[in-house]
């Protein structure tokens, strides 16, 4: 008995050039011809997929990178029009598309739109000229203002920006000019996400100068907390922030610990077997080998059924992000597992002031524990 999961993910994994700071599964692109070969192999991945759920009734549906919109309007439609022949897609699906400022024209988005695309996601970063440059990005501030005019203007019924705050050199005042522009704007969704230097990165082997310290950082994000609260954005998630009714469906299915399915390289996706066995599976990560086992119809998968600690783990790597929580009951579902499995962790936690239980029936991370939330999460590796 396969689950029906009720989200997919499809990664289109190539940039024109690698941001010093990504560590997603993102890859220059040396030959345009790749895209329309890709395109069709992703479409016949998604066949694949849909033999295993075909009774899935999609609600979510994100096309991220990478940067999908080098695809262009005509290799989106054929893989949306692949996803919409072979699963049932609700009515009310939000279908997103992360797309980058640089270059991006009105006419295009008219084609995403026509296509079945009605939320984009747009990966500003900063609204500083000098701040973008740091981190290697090549759009400018009067791209992002231009791109995300015309989506208004085309009528997309949900915006999102990604900004990020930590970058090197910046200052209290830069983090909130960057908050107060991105309100003047008004997207119906915001994503604010810390810099973090991770492994595998150029920023990681050249570190670069001028990163505040943990204690500037901590005002910074204190400061835009507060910008964000009063412009009427609730912070829904440890760095999501919406208007009422615009949280992102896609990201809270992952949060919460739902079922997904995963196309192209690199995609991660998880499916239950029974009530009690649990499978993540990734699919190749470098796109020649992804590609090649596409063409010779081998499974591009590696599975793994997931133990009891590693539901527990996830679980709580998930949800602790989320500022209303879980219930007892969410988790025992979620997970197919009883309370009991985390009582007495949560109590131990519960006494150190990490996280609470309140008489809404959900335990929440404290304000302490949302500050040192890596190390809350953790905290369940040893259950």
């Amino acid at each position: 008995m396969f689950s029906h999961p009720s989200s997919i993910y499809v990664h289109l994994p190539w940039c024109r050039s690698k941001c010093p700071y990504c560590d997603f599964n993102s890859h220059v692109l040396n030959d345009e011809s790749r895209l329309n070969a890709y395109t069709k192999l992703i479409t016949k991945d998604i066949e694949n997929e849909a033999k295993k759920f075909k009774k899935s009734k999609l609600k979510t549906i994100f096309i991220g990178g990478g940067t999908p919109n080098l695809f262009g309007p005509i290799n989106i439609a054929k893989i949306f029009d692949s996803i919409n022949i072979n699963f049932h897609i609700e009515a009310d699906c939000e279908i997103t598309m992360e797309i980058n400022p640089d270059s991006i024209k009105k006419t295009k988005l008219i084609e995403y739109r026509s296509v079945g695309i009605n939320r984009l996601s747009i990966g500003a970063q900063s609204f500083n000229e000098k701040l973008l440059k740091s981190i290697g990005r090549d759009h400018s501030p009067k791209h992002i203002e231009s791109v995300f005019k015309a989506a208004n203007e085309v009528k997309f019924e949900s915006i999102n920006i990604d900004l990020m705050f930590g970058l090197p050199n910046q200052s209290r005042v830069m983090a909130k000019n960057d908050i107060k522009k991105i309100i003047d704007l008004s997207p119906e969704h915001i994503s604010y996400y810390q810099l973090t230097i991770e492994p595998n990165t150029k920023f990681f082997y050249d570190k670069p100068n001028g990163l505040p310290s943990s204690d500037k950082q901590n005002l910074i994000q204190e400061d835009c907390l507060n910008l964000l609260e009063k412009a009427g954005y609730e912070r829904y998630e440890i760095s999501a922030f919406s208007k009422k009714n615009f949280e992102c469906k896609h990201n809270l299915n992952y949060w919460k610990f739902g079922d997904y399915i995963a196309v192209g390289a690199g995609a991660h996706g998880k499916y239950r077997l029974t009530n009690d066995d649990m499978i993540r599976y990734q699919n190749a990560s470098n796109p020649n080998i992804y590609m090649k086992n596409i063409i010779s119809n081998k499974s591009s998968h590696k599975e793994k059924l997931l133990s009891n600690s590693d539901k527990i783990f996830e679980f709580m790597l998930n949800n602790l992000r989320l500022m209303s929580g879980f219930s007892i009951a969410h988790f025992e579902s979620a997970t197919g597992l009883k309370y009991d499995a985390i009582e007495k962790k949560l109590s131990e936690l519960n006494n150190l002031n990490l996280i609470k239980y309140y008489p809404s029936g959900y335990w929440k991370p404290t304000a302490l524990g949302f500050k040192f939330l890596d190390n809350l999460q953790c905290e369940f590796l040893k259950v």
